[in-house]
């Protein structure tokens, strides 16, 4: 196994993908998030157990996410696949991805340290399994964190960063953004008065994203910056239709977890963020469109919408 060379400093925010390698022929099933899910944090109990107990402690934060696993060569017939729940082949010469994110800089140096262990206890042609999803075993072979990855999925920033990247934003009188979501994406809804049930909303409105990543900013941010998104001015922006929808092309989907399927849409969306920007003090270092530039960005980390640490929800802002 290989490790990228990982960045130092500041950095809060890590992307990483997990190059894996199945031990044997089988199949496994087409969306895999919540085993990865699984997996990942059986691995970690084993191999940095304070790691998995912090991960675990924090699960209504969502200090991570998880991708499902990515098949080699399958992107043309990839949602009837999903769609059909049809088992796919796993090849030995083949290499899978899995996307990692790590919403809390201090979680980086000790997942690092823990596969630097594994990597070194483990050498030789005994390597165990890294991630066991269903009946399937698979090696880790690299980790890759660099910010120019040719997928455009792997990286890593700052908060101080993502917020200083918001501050130069200009904003046109007219200022247009697009988000791609990439994983199936839904919204969970509470069960309304009249008792019918929760739900799935399957449609990326602006006050269910936006507001949606205002919460994730404010689980992850320090003290210092958690009110540089200020939550009761942007719910009041959103809701007064602030924020609109001007173009998207969108496409309902499903897939299949171990228990239930799970609806929800895929696509892209352009949001247009009407108004004049208003003026910056002290206590408000960004314009509220600004903020909105800040929470697009942030969505490449933390995801949108429900079940982030089981696949569901990546997106980013499109650039």
């Amino acid at each position: 196994m290989e490790i990228s060379a990982m960045p130092g400093g500041p950095a809060r925010l890590y992307a990483l993908h997990l190059h894996l390698r199945p031990v044997q022929n089988g199949t496994l099933m087409p969306f895999s998030g919540e085993l990865v899910h699984g997996a990942f944090l059986r691995w970690l109990q084993a191999a940095a157990p304070d790691i998995a107990a912090w991960l675990h402690e924090g699960n209504k934060r969502r200090l991570f996410t998880c991708s499902s696993l990515g098949f080699p060569r399958v992107a043309g017939r990839k949602l009837e696949i999903e769609r059909r729940n049809i088992h796919l082949p796993l090849d030995p010469h083949e290499t899978y991805l899995v996307r990692l994110t790590l919403l809390l800089g201090d979680l980086f140096p000790l997942f690092h340290e823990a596969l630097t262990k594994f990597d070194i206890s483990h050498l030789g042609t005994d390597t165990p399994p890294f991630l066991q999803l269903g009946k399937q075993l698979f090696l880790l072979e690299e980790v890759i964190t660099t910010n120019d990855d040719s997928h455009g999925w792997t990286g890593f920033t700052s908060l101080s960063s993502l917020v200083e990247q918001a501050r130069q934003v200009k904003c046109k009188r007219e200022e247009i953004l697009t988000l791609d979501f990439v994983s199936l994406t839904a919204f969970s809804r509470a069960e309304g008065k009249a008792g019918y049930g929760s739900h799935a909303f399957m449609l990326p409105l602006p006050q269910f994203v936006f507001q949606n990543l205002a919460r994730r900013w404010q689980d992850i941010a320090p003290p210092e910056l958690a009110g540089i998104v200020q939550m009761e001015r942007l719910e009041h922006y959103l809701q007064e239709d602030g924020v609109i929808i001007v173009d998207y092309d969108l496409k309902a989907h499903h897939v299949h977890f171990t228990t239930h399927q799970q609806r929800g849409f895929l696509g892209s969306c352009t949001y247009q963020l009407r108004g004049h920007d208003e003026s910056t003090s002290e206590d408000a270092p960004l314009t509220l469109r600004q903020q909105i530039h800040l929470l697009a960005r942030l969505a490449f980390y933390t995801g949108v919408g429900y079940k982030t640490t089981m696949g569901l929800g990546q997106a980013r802002l499109r650039t």
